[in-house]
């Protein structure tokens, strides 16, 4: 059993909690908080696995987290994934929403805009979905030199029961997009105010 302890907290989703791993800094522990329907952690950890197989040649960043294995822990049943750092300090990657919510942001608009166009171009040219595109749910890594690369953190797969748009580039363009727009990513500045109107609502 791994011992999790306050200091390893990471952030809190809907329905789970992440923690560092205290024995490996390279990896994170997911530890559901809520009863949930467990079908949608289910197809999400069968897609990262299915995908994880796949060869992606000539690929340019890892550009989604990957699922490693079930553990018990002292607060729960936990899901092992890779951890997102930046290069530069070695700390936890921070999220494209605490960017977009920054009142000093370190990115402009355009950097993260430029970054996230690339993510968006990888999941597209490797045919991979995230049926939750959430700003939440993407780490921006930031690298030695000064730029960043956004990366799936959550929110990866989807429920198509015959998976064309893994099957087809084009299909999968129009899934992404689609996505893009309907969790309101294609325009920043109401990403943010959105962001805010959520963060308000929590506080009430």
């Amino acid at each position: 059993m791994i011992i999790i302890k306050e200091e390893d907290f990471i952030g809190e989703g809907g329905f789970q909690k992440c923690y560092a791993h205290p024995n490996d800094k390279n990896f994170c522990i997911k530890v559901i908080t809520k009863d949930i329907n467990t079908t949608r952690l289910g197809y999400e950890i069968k897609y990262i696995k299915k995908i994880s197989k796949r060869s992606f040649n000539k690929i340019e960043y890892p550009f989604f987290s990957k699922y490693y294995k079930k553990i018990e822990t002292n607060i729960g049943t936990g899901y092992i994934y890779d951890l997102v750092r930046d290069e530069d300090t070695g700390e936890v990657s921070k999220t494209m929403a605490d960017y977009l919510l920054d009142e000093t942001p370190k990115f402009s608009d355009e950097t993260l805009q430029q970054a996230f166009d690339k993510l968006l171009t990888l999941m597209i040219k490797h045919r991979v979905i995230a049926n939750d595109l959430y700003s939440n749910n993407i780490c921006c890594k930031v690298l030695k030199n000064g730029t960043i690369e956004m990366i799936l953190i959550d929110g990866l797969g989807h429920k198509d029961l015959i998976p064309f748009a893994e099957w087809f580039r084009f299909l999968t363009k129009q899934k992404v997009e689609r996505r893009v727009l309907r969790d309101h990513l294609k325009d920043f500045t109401k990403q943010r105010e959105m962001l805010i109107k959520q963060k308000l609502d929590k506080n009430k």
